[in-house]
């Protein structure tokens, strides 16, 4: 690196001598999934090097077998652009280099690529990210609390301790054994302990090994620290074509989508804006073990829920990266799985849908109104979805205690889903909680293709300064299984954005609270019917809003608030449904690609 420091990195050469493109992957997982000790053999490294290409596979800075402290985020610009000119400068390079990786591995593609180095050729990032203060670290302004602590514990938190230990001279064999018993013990304390401890800067569980944790927390605004990360800033300096590949069950499925359309609109090059390409399946970031591939949680969407993301990768390499006429830019920019949930069980079927944008042409959005006879609490209250708001009272009212949160059920999160699992489970128990109010629409009558970008609008009211709401959307069977389709949270001092200045809200009066719920591609089919969950937490997998105003990270009392939802005349809460109309299921036994 320009500094000096030597980062680790695998050459995986092809058998033909020469020059030849790059694939180039920066992470700092190589120790992470592999046995202590063992040395890597990174199959995607091996599968690109067969296909005349020398893959490079680099442990970031401070990570493993490389030099120097590890800073996650901000240290991967300057090294990424420093890695990719060094790619293109080696003997066996032509020059040209691509990278390649997902999640914070895709991260370091985009932290290299805002900055334009001039070798880069393309990149294939996926299930990652777009703004790393909203969407990844914080989303709508509420801290992202179970992926901040499950991810540093499964990853970061074992590497630095190791790393320390080490470097204060201790023998191998009880750094290991210090190592092992300081996991053990978070696995244990992860859900009974560290989650719950307030206020959240008390949190010692990570302090020493992963200080960055406390460095995000005294970061809850998008600030000068977050946006030199921020690449929705900056996409006029990325230059070459991106293939964005994303789950519709991830947890950096709103980055995914709003990178490729950052890129379509606002790329640096002509070839960049026409070649960046959007692939989107039924998948989720970190399934509990056993998950087979082509489920999401506890629904299996079938055989052709399935993606080579390397196959799809080494077609784009093979026309930005060795030039080949392959027929690639021809290929349709957007490829979406769309979702078919069963009528019965949890077994589903699905299909894919080609088009020129997102969402696909023709779509139109559709405006499901909340309606209640003023008792929507639960799933057996009177709260209703329809596309008019007939005979409805004014509004419905819950208790939110922060110290009596409702419990996360799947969803877009992560990781260790071997303790909180991501992606769709029977909601039926939270939707007995009465500080949950629930609104359902009538069976429909005729298959619904909800294929985009959803949207929740609130009108409420609030007996405190600051408050959460949450919205869920959900399908209901035939059968009564309530599967979650999508799921967010708004803070209400965040109401106007999350990049602009927080605002608190008087008591008693009311405010909109208009927020994306997130992309789906799902079928309602006949006998569904449309949920809408709505509350104020979701918990852990976002940290509570204590209700008091004041900074969460600081802050050790809560307050109840009382929430009053508003659907009237006046102020209508509404389910914003992205339809596309042309799209419908192909026929028993029809090609599972639709066009």
């Amino acid at each position: 690196m320009r500094d000096g420091v030597r980062l680790a990195t695998e050459v995986y050469k092809p058998a033909e001598p020469g020059r030849h493109p790059v694939v180039l992957t920066r992470t700092p997982y190589n120790r992470t999934f592999l046995p202590t000790g063992s040395n890597c053999d990174n199959a995607s490294m091996r599968f690109f090097a067969e296909h005349g290409y020398v893959a490079l596979n680099q442990d970031v800075r401070g990570t493993y077998r490389s030099e120097g402290r590890f800073q996650p985020m901000v240290q991967e610009a300057r090294d990424g652009y420093d890695a990719v000119e060094w790619a293109a400068a080696q003997p066996w390079s032509t020059g040209k280099v691509g990278m390649y990786g997902g999640s914070y591995v895709g991260l370091t593609q985009w932290q290299a690529a805002i900055h334009s180095p001039p070798h880069l050729a393309a990149i294939v990032p996926y299930i990652t990210a777009s703004d790393y203060h909203d969407n990844w670290t914080y989303v709508n302004g509420v801290f992202d609390l179970w992926f901040a602590q499950s991810w540093n514990q499964l990853t970061f938190g074992p590497e630095t301790l190791r790393r320390n230990l080490l470097a204060a001279g201790l023998p191998t064999a009880e750094v290991e054994q210090r190592v092992a018993e300081w996991y053990a013990q978070s696995q244990q304390d992860l859900l009974s302990d560290w989650v719950w401890q307030l206020p959240l800067r008390s949190f010692d569980g990570l302090r020493g090994i992963a200080p960055w944790y406390y460095t995000w927390l005294r970061h809850p605004n998008y600030d000068s620290f977050w946006a030199r990360l921020d690449v929705e800033r900056r996409y006029h300096n990325v230059k070459v074509p991106v293939l964005n590949i994303g789950g519709w069950y991830d947890i950096f499925q709103v980055g995914t989508v709003r990178n490729f359309l950052g890129m379509r609109a606002e790329g640096g090059t002509p070839d960049a804006r026409a070649g960046t390409k959007l692939i989107m399946r039924a998948s989720a970031h970190a399934p509990a073990p056993d998950t087979p591939p082509t489920a999401v949680g506890d629904v299996d969407l079938g055989p052709n829920n399935a993606l080579n993301v390397d196959a799809a990768s080494l077609r784009f390499y093979d026309h930005y990266l060795k030039g080949l006429d392959n027929g690639e830019q021809n290929d349709p920019a957007v490829r979406l799985f769309v979702m078919a949930p069963p009528d019965s069980g949890t077994t589903g079927s699905g299909f894919w849908v080609n088009g020129p944008t997102y969402p696909l042409p023709g779509t139109q959005t559709q405006q499901w109104r909340l309606g209640s006879g003023g008792h929507a609490n639960t799933a057996g209250g009177d709260g209703v979805l329809s596309t008019t708001q007939e005979g409805s009272a004014a509004s419905d009212l819950f208790l939110y205690d922060p110290l009596r949160p409702v419990p996360t059920l799947g969803g877009n999160l992560c990781c260790k889903g071997d303790l909180l699992s991501p992606g769709a489970f029977d909601q039926k128990a939270i939707e007995q909680r009465d500080d949950v109010l629930v609104y359902t629409s009538r069976p429909l009558d005729h298959d619904m293709a909800v294929i985009g970008d959803t949207r929740v609008t609130l009108h409420a009211t609030t007996t405190v300064p600051d408050t959460d709401f949450t919205a869920k959307l959900v399908d209901v069977h035939p059968d009564g299984y309530a599967q979650n389709i999508l799921d967010r949270v708004v803070r209400a001092k965040f109401r106007r954005g999350s990049k602009l200045q927080p605002s608190l809200i008087t008591p008693g009066r009311a405010y909109e609270y208009s927020f994306d719920l997130g992309n789906t591609a799902t079928l309602f089919k006949p006998g569904h019917r449309i949920r809408l969950e709505i509350s104020s937490s979701n918990f852990p997998h976002y940290a509570r809003n204590l209700n008091t105003g004041r900074n969460d990270g600081s802050e050790r009392s809560a307050r109840l608030a009382e929430q009053t939802i508003l659907h009237s005349a006046r102020y209508p809460s509404q389910l914003d449904l992205p339809v596309a109309a042309a799209v419908q299921p192909p026929a028993s036994g029809a090609a599972a690609s639709h066009r």
